[in-house]
């Protein structure tokens, strides 16, 4: 492999990092938007094919926990 190409492909990685890091932080804000508009975390997690263990995950960074959720979500 060239200099070029190894260079090149570890643009195109760092890329792709970046907008990995981006598309999290959407999904994390959609989760957050979703509960806070009452939709329940099973919900949230059959729509994004996540577990409800990586929701509430996500949930908690926030400062929301099973134990702390608001509207009754579960």
């Amino acid at each position: 492999m060239s200099e070029d190409a190894l260079e090149a492909a570890q643009r195109a990685y760092q890329s792709a990092q970046e907008a990995l890091h981006a598309a999290r932080r959407k999904l994390a804000e959609a989760v957050m938007e979703a509960y806070a508009s009452g939709e329940p975390v099973g919900r949230i997690a059959e729509r994004t094919g996540q577990s409800t263990t990586n929701v509430w995950n996500t949930l908690a960074v926030h400062g929301i926990t099973p134990r702390s959720h608001i509207n009754g979500s579960t």
